[in-house]
């Protein structure tokens, strides 16, 4: 595994994979095996976590060296949705509307971003674990 904690003086540790560039093509392999490819998790989904999957998940996307899908833990939580009364868990929620509607409202995240709510699974098979988790956990 590689271990990122992001602290306010940490963000440098995640700078280089969230704005992975090349700066000759002869730095990014042509077509890596899927054995090969990085597969992220990042654990948390609060405001931050969520504003940074929406980064990471992008050049997921892009990167050939990298799974496309990439797991975020989400904290289960029961919410109520806004404009209506209906109850729904949070982790549902993110999946269906690719949105975080309790701490990261009208922003969209990507597709490849998946909430999960098991810690277990999430992680299951991670290469890069991005840790956003607020202090009491």
């Amino acid at each position: 595994f590689k271990f990122t904690f992001l602290f306010p003086y940490h963000y440098y540790l995640l700078f280089a994979f969230i704005t992975s560039t090349y700066p000759n093509s002869s730095m990014v392999m042509a077509s890596p095996s899927d054995s090969m490819k990085e597969k992220v998790c990042i654990i948390g989904s609060g405001n931050w976590g969520s504003a940074i999957s929406i980064q990471v998940g992008n050049n997921c996307k892009r990167l050939p060296h990298c799974h496309t899908k990439v797991n975020m833990w989400v904290y289960e939580e029961e919410i109520v949705l806004p404009n209506s009364q209906v109850k729904a868990k949070l982790s549902e929620t993110i999946n269906s509307q690719h949105e975080n509607v309790k701490y990261l409202p009208n922003v969209k995240l990507p597709s490849n971003v998946v909430a999960v709510p098991n810690l277990v699974e999430a992680c299951r098979d991670a290469t890069l674990l991005i840790f956003v988790l607020p202090h009491q956990f």
